[in-house]
C-alpha cells in the first residue's frame, strides 16, 4: 500500500461529503513572483517608449522569472512553470501589438494633419517613421537615399498579410 492510499483509507467518509465541490488551491509563490513580473511588464510598457528597449526589458522579465524559480519547479511536471513563462512571453508580445499600435495612430494623425494643410514637422514625422522600420531591420537605406524593404521586412509582409487573411481584417 502507497503513501496516499494508507493515508486515504482511514480517512472517515464525512470528509468527503462534499466530493464536487471545487476547492481553491493557493498561490504559491511561483504564482506570485508570476504576478510580480506581470506588473513589472506593464510597468516596463508604461514607463519604456523605445520599442526595442521595451522588448529586451520585458524578455529580461521573463528569462528573470524562469532563473528565479528554476529552483521551485518540480521537473517531473513542469507544466506550470512553462505556461507561466510563455504566458510572460505572450504578454508582453501582446504589449508589443498595442505599442505598434500606438505607433499606427501617429502615423494616421501624420495623415490627418496632411489632410488639413498643416505641412510643419510632416517630413520629421515621415523621416522619424522610416528610422523606426529601420530599428528593426524592415528597411534599408539605399545609395540614393530611398528607403527599400530587406528581406525581413518582406517576411514580416507577408506575415502580417496571411494574418489579415486569416483574420478577415481589411486593410
Amino acid at each position: 500500500m502507497d503513501a496516499l492510499t494508507a493515508r486515504t483509507a482511514h480517512t472517515p467518509v464525512e470528509a468527503h461529503a462534499e466530493p464536487y465541490r471545487l476547492r481553491r488551491a493557493p498561490m504559491d509563490s511561483l504564482n506570485w513572483l508570476a504576478v510580480a513580473a506581470l506588473a513589472l511588464i506593464l510597468v516596463i510598457f508604461y514607463f519604456v517608449r523605445k520599442i526595442p528597449a521595451y522588448l529586451a526589458l520585458s524578455f529580461v522579465v521573463a528569462v528573470g522569472y524562469a532563473g528565479a524559480t528554476a529552483a521551485q519547479v518540480d521537473w517531473h511536471l513542469p507544466s506550470e512553470w512553462m505556461v507561466i513563462v510563455i504566458g510572460l512571453l505572450f504578454w508582453s508580445f501582446g504589449l508589443l501589438i498595442v505599442r505598434l499600435m500606438l505607433v499606427r495612430s501617429v502615423s494616421l494623425r501624420l495623415l490627418a494633419r496632411m489632410d488639413g494643410g498643416e505641412q510643419e514637422n510632416i517630413v520629421e514625422d515621415i523621416a522619424g517613421r522610416l528610422h523606426d522600420m529601420r530599428s528593426f531591420r524592415l528597411t534599408r537605406v539605399q545609395g540614393d537615399g530611398t528607403s527599400m524593404l530587406t528581406g525581413w521586412g518582406r517576411f514580416v509582409g507577408v506575415v502580417v498579410a496571411a494574418l489579415y487573411s486569416v483574420f478577415r481584417i481589411e486593410a
